[in-house]
């Protein structure tokens, strides 16, 4: 490969459009997105509450349909891919929702719940490999082998979220959606997840997509960042440099908001 010949994108995403229907009227939530995202990097998502962004992301990896558009990983179409494919997609792609709290079976123990992926998708041929393979994950998170036998609601918040990040991690995908991880953690506790997201990255050959309304917290996990605004990219770049020079008043007006809220926590 010539050094002016460019890694074809883990993901090609063309004019990807979700519109939902309320009654006899049409919301766009996500309008004609085109966008590549590189093997192994962290892709930085931010916007408002309400602009786009988790939709977007849950049509990657497929928990919505898209009403047009296509997606293609590694140069495969899989846009609409037929059921017996999606559960070859799952192994390949997975997200990690904001509220772990309510993403994580309170019925379940710890060990149950990273274990069982492996089950659906016939992954390790005895009990065994399959309690050493939740062992690595568990070590991976940050959690010891006693988080086994423990329940949900024994955990913090930020323990939970780690569980939340073994399941996904749990079938060695190559895409992860980082769906506003930790916006629904103490501050005390984000910068440890977002350190141990950053971590994984380099030790399992991550992904990521990372999806945030904080600007902060996007500029300090991403390699690129783009801004959504009514269900549109509206720039897409570096941090420093949208942040130095934004092209469109939204982002001017996000990341004033951002300067504010960071002089705030200073003082």
């Amino acid at each position: 490969m010539s050094a002016t010949e460019k890694k074809a994108p883990l993901l090609e995403i063309r004019g990807l459009t979700k519109e939902f229907r309320q009654g006899k009227d049409r919301v766009m939530a996500v309008h004609k997105i085109d966008l590549d995202i590189q093997k192994g990097e962290v892709f930085g998502l931010v916007g408002e509450s309400g602009c786009g962004k988790s939709t977007f992301g849950q049509m990657l990896v497929h928990l919505l349909d898209p009403t047009s558009g296509t997606i293609r990983l590694e140069g495969k179409d899989i846009t609409r891919p037929p059921r017996r494919e999606r559960k070859d997609l799952c192994k390949r792609m997975q997200i990690v929702f904001q509220d772990p709290y309510s993403s994580i079976d309170p019925n379940k123990t710890i060990g149950w719940l990273i274990e069982e992926p492996l089950k659906i998708h016939g992954i390790g041929k005895t009990k065994q490999e399959r309690a050493e393979k939740v062992s690595q994950v568990l070590k991976a998170v940050g959690l010891d082998e006693s988080y086994r036998t423990r329940w949900p609601n024994e955990l913090s918040g930020g323990q939970r979220q780690r569980v939340a990040i073994a399941i996904a991690l749990i079938l060695d995908p190559d895409f992860v959606v980082c769906d506003e991880p930790v916006s629904a953690l103490d501050v005390s506790v984000q910068a440890q997840v977002l350190n141990l997201l950053l971590d994984l990255r380099e030790q399992f050959g991550l992904t990521y997509l990372f999806i945030s309304h904080d600007l902060n917290v996007v500029s300090y996990v991403s390699d690129r960042i783009g801004v959504m605004y009514l269900g549109n990219l509206v720039e897409l770049g570096k941090g420093e440099a949208i942040s130095q020079m934004p092209l469109h008043p939204y982002t001017e007006a996000l990341f004033s908001a951002s300067m504010e809220v960071e002089g705030d926590r200073e003082r």
